[in-house]
């Protein structure tokens, strides 16, 4: 249940380091086998749902090692959101048993993976939610690069399959936002992982990412918080909150947002 007792926003600019392609379909201009995804206004963005899947995978692959789980969506793990067995014995459970609301929050609290809590699943929405990217930097032009088909077997181009495909360059920067409601330590944990690999270098978006597309590293993050927890100042925070208007107004930005990083990762590793 959503109750808004925190939230935290992180802002920032993630640059290319190698071309991206993330495909538009054919309604575009553009003279090539597969367009890059624009706006009404024919620029290049990037849209939040392709962040948020590498985001997640990105995150899935470190969840393990901190010792939180995740079911990284594999059939019959264990973990009710992942399709499969599990998630088909866990309704039958709810319908034989007559669950209540609060049996079911029970049991989902319980036993979905702490991926499946933060990024969604079929019984509980997301709690980190991801803005579209827009283009703030760019040299004003794509390029278009030439693909052929391989033969798996023979590891041989295949004769007649050549195409292309459409990039936005290196270089281009995007405005970068993610927020997070009401998480528990282990979301917050996790977010902070998937910020920490991305302006590291380390995270990806886009296709053909297997042949060095979609690098890129997220630079001069932010972090803004408003935490309407207990407390002393409680009802101030709450009134800066309803009466600001942007956001260093609404929330307060933190000093350091490698520190709060490590902070937040050390409280789970230690825990």
């Amino acid at each position: 249940m959503f109750s808004f007792e925190r939230r935290y926003i992180f802002t920032g600019r993630l640059t290319l380091t190698t071309a991206l392609h993330i495909g538009g379909g054919r309604g575009t201009l553009t003279p090539t086998d597969s367009p890059i995804v624009r706006g009404p206004d024919l620029i290049p963005f990037i849209p939040g749902s392709s962040l948020k899947g590498s985001f997640r995978s990105t995150v899935e692959k470190l969840t393990a090692v901190v010792g939180l789980r995740t079911c990284a969506l594999m059939e019959d793990a264990e973990c009710p959101g992942a399709q499969g067995k599990v998630q088909k014995a866990f309704n039958q459970r709810r319908e034989e048993e007559s669950w209540s609301e609060q049996q079911l929050i029970d049991a989902l609290d319980e036993e979905l993976c702490h991926t499946c809590k933060l990024f969604g699943s079929t019984y509980q929405a997301s709690r980190i939610y991801f803005d579209d990217l827009p283009l703030i930097q760019w040299a004003g032009t794509t390029q278009i690069r030439d693909g052929v088909a391989i033969d798996r077997d023979s590891e041989k181009a295949v004769d007649k399959l050549k195409y292309d495909y459409e990039v936005v360059p290196p270089g281009s920067s995007f405005n970068f936002r993610v927020t997070l409601e009401d998480s528990s330590d282990a979301d917050l944990a996790l977010a902070c992982i998937g910020l920490t690999e991305f302006a590291s270098g380390f995270g990806g978006v886009g296709g053909l990412r297997s042949r060095g597309l979609g690098r890129c590293i997220l630079e001069e993050v932010k972090v803004h918080e408003i935490d309407l927890r207990e407390g002393a100042t409680r009802s101030e925070r709450l009134r800066r909150y309803l009466v600001g208007r942007t956001l260093d107004e609404k929330m307060a930005t933190l000093p350091d947002a490698n520190a709060f990083f490590a902070e937040r990762i050390g409280a789970v590793l230690e825990g």
